[in-house]
């Protein structure tokens, strides 16, 4: 898993040494993929977001570890995706109120962390980063410090 720096946008360049991933594999990764879209900015520069940057890192996992083709891949990231809309992982809770952990939930430290709790990590890493992104872009926007 990489540590991914606390800012909103990454260059390409910013990116490939993150990630590990060639300029042009990640090109030609953004024609592929719709979850990789960075935006483009005024100066015509493509600026990667958190949650693209766990897409790219998702992408290389299924072709490099798990050997998927591009076509497989893109439907297991459909899938992931769709899970993930489904059962949302951020829940709304006020900052004194934490939810109760369920008594037969196993602690994580006890046993190994399977493929499918590595996949939902990585989804909800990615809906942690996405809100941070919108909270820092309001920051911004109305000077609040």
């Amino acid at each position: 898993m990489i540590k991914i720096p606390n800012k909103s946008h990454f260059k390409a360049n910013e990116v490939c040494t993150l990630t590990g991933v060639k300029p042009y594999v990640l090109r030609f990764w953004e024609s592929e993929f719709a979850e990789i879209s960075p935006l483009i900015s005024s100066s015509g520069q493509k600026l990667f977001e958190h949650k693209d940057i766990e897409a790219i890192v998702l992408v290389k996992k299924l072709l490099f570890e798990d050997k998927l083709t591009i076509e497989k891949a893109k439907f297991e990231i459909q899938r992931l995706y769709a899970l993930q809309e489904q059962n949302p992982v951020v829940e709304e809770f006020s900052e004194t109120e934490m939810p109760p952990l369920p008594e037969e939930m196993p602690s994580m430290t006890s046993r190994n962390l399977e493929e499918n709790d590595i996949q939902k990590l990585v989804m909800a890493k990615s809906r942690l980063s996405d809100l941070l992104s919108v909270t820092q872009n309001l920051q911004e926007r109305y000077n609040w410090s």
